[in-house]
């Protein structure tokens, strides 16, 4: 089991006594300290919607421990406020997890030392998910998803259910280490939805290897027990043997003149770790097996794009005969 758990402050209401309006927020947490400066008035509530907290677990656990400090700022005192605060988690319950806290904070200054008691209300809110996820297949972006890679800052795109893991998200991106393709292992992120939700989503189901016919005589390709016909290069003839089809690498262009027959034409399957011959949809052939047949390549994108070899670069195998 890897979690994903996510702690904001949603809002504040500041009500009893008025001490002044220079308040400090201060939340100790597993990690270190958040803390957040705002003016707020007495009598008001406001919202805040920050995260303070966030992690991946991969066992249960059924609290966060949090010291909770409230600090009224003056030149001379500074009044101050505590509790101590465990937050109980359930795993199992991706609904936001809301908890109300009071802090008391007593005046030090005036006539009359702790005359005035000002209650400042927060709200804490967990949020649960899955950490191990998945690119979306969206036709919005033809089946890609456009990510920063951390590393180097470039824009890559990331096909269609590759598999990732969530590692944490600020107010407007999703950081995540991607587990599969040519990208394997380096930490790359994503922009949030307009709602601060997440782009990725988990529970996807994956099929067993994809064990793919091609007849080089016949130019049929055969894909669970279905025929579609092909060409290819006679000036690269394929030999005789197993090959691995790769997850896809990137975009290719020469399937955008086909994506008002086939929305997926960009994505093209590697035959082989090395090289540029790819299976993909097309109407001829520099060396890649090629399905002449375009409206049928949804077909064959969908029964290879969620198959997996355990080598976390392959989606299937290919047995080229005569």
């Amino acid at each position: 089991m890897s979690k994903n758990i996510q702690l904001k402050l949603t809002k504040i209401k500041y009500s009893g006594g008025s001490i002044g309006d220079d308040i400090r927020i201060e939340i100790e947490h597993p990690s270190g300290l958040w803390f957040l400066d705002k003016q707020i008035k007495n009598k008001s509530e406001i919202k805040i919607d920050k995260i303070i907290y966030q992690s991946v677990i991969t066992q249960n656990i059924s609290k966060i421990s949090l010291n909770v400090k409230i600090i009224e700022k003056d030149l001379v005192f500074n009044d101050v406020g505590s509790i101590k605060a465990n937050l109980a988690v359930d795993l199992n319950n991706i609904e936001p997890q809301a908890s109300i806290h009071e802090i008391i904070v007593k005046e030090l200054r005036g006539i009359k030392l702790g005359s005035k008691k000002a209650i400042f209300n927060i709200t804490l809110e967990i949020l649960v998910s899955e950490a191990l996820k998945s690119v979306p297949d969206d036709d919005v972006g033809n089946g890609w998803l456009k990510i920063r890679l951390e590393d180097n800052k470039s824009i890559e795109s990331l096909p269609a259910f590759l598999k990732v893991k969530t590692e944490y998200n600020d107010t407007k991106r999703e950081y995540f280490t991607i587990l599969e393709g040519p990208y394997s292992g380096r930490l790359a992120s994503v922009a949030l939805k307009a709602n601060g939700l997440s782009q990725l989503i988990y529970k996807v189901e994956y099929d067993p290897v994809a064990r793919v016919n091609y007849s080089v005589s016949k130019k049929i390709l055969t894909l669970n027990g279905k025929k579609y016909q092909t060409t290819d290069y006679p000036n690269a003839v394929w030999k005789k043997g197993l090959y691995d089809i790769e997850i896809p690498d990137y975009p290719h262009e020469g399937g955008r003149h086909y994506l008002d027959q086939s929305k997926r034409a960009m994505t093209w399957f590697r035959i082989g770790h090395n090289g540029e011959r790819y299976l993909h949809v097309g109407s001829r052939s520099l060396g890649c097996l090629t399905i002449i047949e375009i409206n049928r390549w949804m077909e064959i994108y969908n029964e290879l794009i969620k198959a997996r070899k355990s080598d976390s670069l392959s989606v299937g195998m290919l047995e080229v005969i005569d």
